[in-house]
């Protein structure tokens, strides 16, 4: 059997174009040959966090998981340009996310011009997640293509309709939305799976006129301030009466640690930062709840209540006041309250994103565009809180 002579010259030319080769930059090559490389597996640099970037709202899967909406450069009378950051480990690394090209809503401006615009996010995996608050934009694909979403039904985006809040858990997002505020029409609750745009309402159920939500895996809540309604497997719904055990108090948040173990706020404000607060515990998903404390009255609720995870003993609650802003947490399931202060706030700035991921990992936003935000982290169950650089 006879074998082919490979001459000199014939070695040459590949070597050449070896040589050649590794003598281009790899961002070049991509530039050519862009297909090539992202079959090969070739890793595509992450874009940077812009300077300035200042968080609004956030939104975690894990503890070290998670998207934060924000804006650079924010001049509220303008409008902001909405901004994603995202973190794969716990806030040491942030990365850029592509964003929809809509504007934050400006609290100062005319709400029934603003039914795009956006206050909050939330994501329910990598791939899923919404912006939202009035409207409704979803991406189904990390960030890399995004799309308005119209509800329909009776929600007037012109009136102000448009979405207030949004939870996602195990393949099932959640928003309540409010259809008309402009006349007053009560709350309502919409579903879709997670990686569709198929929103549908659940039920009739209505707030009366606000609403609060809360999930954990296929279990969610659905609560006003004189009816509960729940589903442990999120088809089946079912009604159980709700009160506030204080004349004058309303259900102003809840928090679930698993299916069955949800907490409830009831609040009443009194004026001048100052509001009564209850704290009531339930162990079968909301059948029954009974009264577990009741926090100082010092401070307005503006970002809600959290637990953590499997552990419903640990309650957070944050407020807002003319001083520091700062934090109620209990160890006790609510029987005895600690004070935390937010480091960096100067009294009077919103709350919220209050979530816990862990039992000692959590996340917490603080101030609003104007306001030098914040996202701060804790790693011990709530007790400190650390400002988180981008």
């Amino acid at each position: 059997m006879r074998f082919p002579v490979l001459s000199p010259r014939r070695l040459a030319a590949p070597a050449a174009i070896a040589c050649a080769a590794a003598l281009i930059p790899v961002a070049s090559l991509a530039a050519v040959y862009p297909a090539a490389l992202a079959k090969a597996g070739a890793a595509t640099p992450a874009k940077a966090v812009p300077a300035g970037f200042a968080p609004v709202s956030a939104s975690f899967l894990s503890p070290a998981r998670g998207f934060v909406l924000g804006t650079v450069n924010c001049q509220t009378r303008r409008g902001c340009r909405a901004r994603l950051a995202a973190t794969a480990d716990g806030a040491a690394r942030w990365h850029a996310v592509t964003a929809p090209r809509v504007r934050l809503f400006n609290a100062g401006g005319n709400s029934l011009t603003q039914a795009s615009r956006v206050t909050g996010v939330v994501f329910s995996s990598r791939r899923n997640g919404w912006l939202y608050g009035p409207g409704l934009w979803a991406t189904h694909d990390g960030g890399r293509h995004w799309r308005r979403v119209i509800l329909g039904g009776n929600v007037v985006p012109s009136l102000g309709g448009g979405v207030v809040t949004m939870a996602a858990a195990s393949g099932n997002v959640y928003a309540v939305v409010s259809p008309d505020p402009f006349h007053g029409k009560p709350q309502e609750l919409y579903r879709s799976p997670a990686g569709q745009d198929a929103w549908a309402r659940v039920g009739t159920m209505t707030g009366d006129p606000f609403a609060s939500l809360a999930v954990s895996g296929k279990a969610a809540w659905f609560g006003t301030s004189t009816q509960l309604w729940a589903t442990a497997d999120g088809v089946s719904w079912h009604e159980y009466p709700f009160g506030c055990p204080g004349a004058g108090y309303g259900l102003s948040g809840i928090a679930a640690a698993s299916r069955s173990h949800v907490v409830f706020l009831c609040a009443d404000a009194m004026g001048m930062f100052h509001t009564g607060k209850e704290v009531l515990r339930s162990v079968n998903g909301g059948k029954t709840e009974q009264l577990a404390g009741q926090p100082p009255v010092g401070g307005d609720v503006t970002g809600g209540i959290a637990v953590p995870p499997h552990h419903s003993k640990v309650i957070g609650i944050a407020v807002v006041t003319p001083g520091p802003d700062f934090l109620y947490r209990s160890a006790s399931g609510g029987k005895t309250w600690t004070e935390i202060t937010i480091p960096g706030t100067s009294g009077g700035v919103n709350l919220n994103s209050l979530s816990y991921l862990s039992r000692t990992a959590g996340w917490v936003v603080a101030g609003s565009p104007g306001e030098t935000p914040t996202l701060l982290r804790t790693t011990d169950g709530g007790r400190t809180w650390h400002p988180v650089t981008f």
